[in-house]
């Protein structure tokens, strides 16, 4: 869903939504490894959890800013489909996508799973 809002210039909603899918990876990963996993969209609390290099940590959190600007306009300076547009939004989803490519090794052996998630 963040790439089809890429097509129809939801550019705010496309970050958001990459924020997300990463966020429920994190967590996803954490139950898999039968560990605790805090009740919290906030992904610099979920990072430190998984031990992972400091380069994917930084890739994960520059998502951060994406959940809160859209979630509470009121915290920003401008209504959030102003602040993004169409390469800032591409770049989050690419973000994302590195995340997942990352962190494969640690949810690819799963019964069923369908790699065109």
């Amino acid at each position: 869903m963040a790439e089809r809002n890429l097509s129809i210039e939801g550019y705010d909603v496309s970050a958001f939504l990459a924020h997300q899918a990463v966020e429920k990876l994190l967590k996803s990963i954490l139950i898999l490894e039968a560990k605790a996993f805090p009740r919290t969209h906030k992904l610099e609390t979920l990072v430190p959890l998984l031990n992972i290099s400091t380069e994917l940590a930084d890739k994960i959190l520059d998502l951060t800013e994406d959940y809160t600007i859209s979630r509470y306009p009121d915290l920003s300076v401008e209504i959030p489909y102003l602040q993004y547009d169409k390469k800032t939004a591409a770049r989050k989803v690419a973000i994302a996508k590195e995340d997942f490519d990352a962190l494969r090794g640690r949810y690819k052996n799963l019964e069923g799973f369908d790699e065109t998630i």
